[in-house]
């Protein structure tokens, strides 16, 4: 995920889908291992006045292996060019889980949230340490210095809510929060898999800044508006204003969609070039045994490539995930990533990933804490030499990892 990314843009996308996923609505507390049955600060404290926040927290770390075995001094040393900016990034086309064959404790946060009732007023607080964090600022800063600062390394999501008593009632939310599109977050334990699709690495923003409004019309639909800062930036990079519009349908309780977008002017100083973003996901759980999801991105940055030159970069990804004895998850991602201009990942072409990932769920079921172990292989192939081999760069076209990662959980 980079401050550039790109999508190949058709304009007939007008609505997107989007599956279960925790970005999806604003009145989603849980992800994909983490309960909505969070904890309540008051009850766990004692203290009446803190009943009705929620809290819960995790602390994340992997261990995985690049069978391509790029050098460390060959990837610091060409830091410069890479979309993802980190130190000692030795496994390419990742967001997170970057470091090869080195023990990481990459991330440690805690949520507090108050959801606000009809008439109330909340807050959602999300405090995160570690290379995750590292990574998105640096990440963002590298191609625009300004547009974020210290509160970022440490707030990854911090807004105020009031919940306006307009029919089923009216959220509204304001602050800094992780993007609404895609059907993957930050925080691995929210995702499916351990490691990030392309979808999140290249093609969308980490987090946005500004106003969001969400409406329920009913328990099988709901529809979100922004009005944003713009991609990733909490201080405004031009004069414009970013917009993005969410809209979910559970029409039964196996089948789900959702549709997202997001558009606004987003290179600095510049309020006349739009880049537009369509991501649209289908869930469908034939059974509570078995859930699929695709994923589907396009986008377009008018003038990104010079006069008359359009950046475009698009893509789909699959999910295939069981449930076995709801302890044990199976996961496999099968995903296409299309960057022909080579303006999200630097090098144009086509990405194909294929992801399997052994989740399984350790710990009792009243037990404080819990475990998630995540051993994890992926194979990624691209038309074009875009992984590097121990001392070259772009050498070559696929490249094996494998790992393990563990996430302790309250």
């Amino acid at each position: 995920m980079t401050y550039t990314k790109r999508f190949p843009f058709s304009f007939i996308v007008t609505i997107w889908i989007t599956a279960f996923s925790v970005v999806a609505s604003a009145q989603e507390v849980n992800g994909i291992y983490t309960d909505s049955t969070t904890k309540d600060l008051g009850e766990i404290t004692k203290v009446d006045a803190l009943k009705g926040i929620k809290f819960r927290g995790w602390v994340e770390g992997y261990y995985v292996v690049n069978f391509n075995h790029l050098r460390r001094d060959v990837a610091n040393a060409n830091q410069a060019s890479s979309a993802i900016q980190s130190r000692d990034l030795t496994i390419e086309g990742r967001t997170f889980d970057v470091h090869s064959n080195s023990l990481s404790m990459n991330l440690a946060e805690i949520e507090l949230e108050k959801v606000p009732s009809r008439g109330g007023v909340g807050f959602k607080v999300d405090l995160a340490s570690g290379d995750t964090q590292d990574i998105i600022v640096d990440t963002i800063k590298f191609g625009n210095p300004t547009s974020v600062s210290a509160f970022d390394k440490t707030f990854q999501h911090a807004s105020l809510s009031y919940m306006a008593p307009v029919g089923q009632g009216m959220r509204f939310d304001f602050g800094k929060f992780v993007t609404h599109i895609g059907g993957e977050t930050i925080e691995s334990i929210k995702n499916r898999n351990f490691s990030h699709s392309f979808f999140y690495t290249y093609a969308i923003p980490f987090q946005d800044t500004g106003i969001r409004m969400n409406y329920a019309f009913n328990p099988k639909i709901y529809t979100e508006v922004y009005v944003l800062n713009g991609w990733n930036v909490t201080s405004d990079n031009n004069s414009g204003k970013t917009y993005g519009f969410s809209v979910g349908a559970t029409p039964s309780s196996k089948f789900n969609l959702y549709a997202n977008y997001l558009g606004g002017p987003e290179r600095p100083n510049n309020n006349g070039d739009w880049r537009h973003l369509g991501d649209f996901q289908i869930i469908v759980s034939p059974s509570s045994k078995v859930q699929t999801m695709v994923n589907i991105d396009v986008a377009k940055d008018k003038n990104a490539l010079g006069a008359g030159r359009d950046a475009e970069w698009e893509g789909l990804t699959f999910y295939l995930r069981p449930n076995v004895m709801d302890r044990f998850f199976p996961t496999a991602r099968v995903e296409y990533y299309n960057d022909r201009d080579g303006f999200t990942t630097g090098v144009a072409g086509h990405l194909w990933g294929f992801t399997f990932t052994a989740d399984t769920k350790l710990g009792g079921k009243d037990d404080f804490a819990h475990l998630l172990f995540r051993p994890e292989v992926r194979y990624d192939l691209s038309n074009h030499p875009f992984f590097g081999k121990r001392g070259s760069l772009l050498s070559r076209n696929h490249q094996f990892t494998a790992g393990i990662g563990l996430v302790a959980y309250f």
